[in-house]
């Protein structure tokens, strides 16, 4: 029911994220992590990371806010931001052994419990309907 994956599940962000961590290099072309699981930051570093790439989409935000932009013009922007945040979240749902997929999936459910909605996702990772509640008026 849902639009699909494009190719990109979260296991392949995971495995590509894991591939890269070792190989990444600062701005001075030094090797960033001296763990191939990007361990050597802490949590707070990692969270940090997360809350930098929000701040930049942010400030991008409250450029459009102010006027500076519209939408449009910085949807490219927008679009990064947004792709770093995620990237980043996973890695920091790796240093606490998270499979940031199932945790969202899990979520989702237990939100969707709470608000009385029938959708959800399920353990193929795409989204459906629940049947109403038998002897549910309508």
């Amino acid at each position: 029911m849902g639009y699909g994956t494009n190719g990109l599940t979260f296991n392949t962000l995971r495995q590509a994220n894991l591939r890269r961590l070792p190989e990444f290099k600062n701005a001075q072309g030094e090797i960033c992590h001296t763990h191939p699981t990007g361990g050597d930051w802490s949590f707070n570093d990692w969270l940090t990371a997360v809350a930098g790439e929000l701040g930049e989409l942010a400030n991008l935000l409250k450029k459009v806010r102010r006027g500076d932009f519209t939408v449009e013009e910085l949807q490219p922007q927008i679009r990064d931001e947004i792709a770093d945040v995620n990237i980043y979240l996973d890695i920091l749902a790796l240093q606490f052994d998270i499979d940031l997929g199932s945790a969202i999936k899990d979520k989702f459910n237990v939100v969707s419990d709470r608000v009385g909605s029938r959708v959800y996702i399920g353990g193929d990772g795409d989204w459906h309907l629940h049947p109403e509640p038998e002897g549910k008026d309508k």
